[in-house]
């Protein structure tokens, strides 16, 4: 069932996520639906979508690239590199955007390379190595499980933040991110 995304300033937003303590039919009817609202998320498109978005204090998201569903439960962080990117170039940094913070988008320092556990729909472990951009994603619906959204890279790192005119097809920078960004 496609589910209402929330935004920003709903403070289960905030919430350090509980972990799933096993797969039951109402945490598969839970997952079902995380699934099904990240596939049918348009005005903006979305990549991953975590149980906090939809209003549940649990720990997992799914992710959705290439048209492929992948889920995570109760994801962990192995290891990480030292070294961090804002992804794509110098000059043109990857901007992250967020649909519980709709058409707001800037860039966020990312380690390189991510080793990561998790558990699957099925309760299969997953261990993997990610990089690029699924890292990026993969650690991004990470920050939702504890409580974290971009925009507070944003502040932290004096990063810049844009809103997409969708008329102009174009970013516009917000000159006091700080004056937006107030949850």
């Amino acid at each position: 069932m496609n589910q209402a995304i929330l935004t920003v300033p709903h403070q289960v937003l905030r919430r350090k996520s509980a972990p799933i303590e096993q797969i039951t039919p109402e945490i598969r009817a839970h997952i079902h639906n995380l699934m099904d609202t990240i596939q049918y998320a348009h005005d903006p498109e979305g990549v991953g979508l975590s149980f906090p978005q939809i209003g549940l204090n649990l720990r997992g998201f799914v992710t959705f690239l290439d048209k492929r569903l992948k889920v995570y439960l109760n994801p962990v962080i192995l290891d990480a590199s030292k070294e961090t990117t804002l992804g794509g170039t110098p000059d043109h940094p990857t901007l992250e955007g967020c649909l519980s913070i709709p058409w707001l988008y800037g860039p966020v320092p990312r380690p390189k390379k991510i080793k990561i556990q998790a558990i699957d729909e099925r309760g299969v472990e997953i261990t993997k190595t990610l990089s690029s951009f699924p890292a990026r994603l993969f650690l991004h619906e990470y920050d939702h499980l504890e409580g974290v959204l971009f925009t507070d890279y944003t502040l932290k790192n004096n990063l810049p933040l844009y809103f997409l005119d969708r008329d102009q097809d174009k970013f516009v920078p917000i000159q006091d991110p700080s004056s937006v960004i107030k949850w």
